[in-house]
């Protein structure tokens, strides 16, 4: 199990991570260590968390749903953590 808890953050925090740094790519954000910091927390809490909850709501052996939905509650948190944090 504490292996599949460590699939769940890494997914999260990797995926979310990879996709911010592609749209940060041409124009990168003033401060953006501490924005890396917060977005890759963010994900890989929703990684685990939502990992976790799906996991245990299908109750089955196969761990590719879990995977799947720490990937998607990754994005999801860490986006709106972006969202929260973006400069007018």
């Amino acid at each position: 199990m504490n292996i599949l808890l460590l699939l769940w953050i890494l997914t999260g925090g990797g995926i979310s991570t990879a996709v911010m740094m592609h749209f940060w790519l041409p124009d990168p954000p003033p401060n953006i260590f501490g924005r890396f910091i917060k977005i890759l927390v963010a994900g890989a809490l929703g990684g685990l968390a939502s990992g976790y909850l799906v996991h245990h709501s299908l109750a089955s052996a196969e761990p590719m749903p879990g995977i799947v939905a720490a990937a998607f509650g990754g994005l999801i948190l860490s986006g709106f953590v972006v969202a929260g944090s973006a400069r007018k």
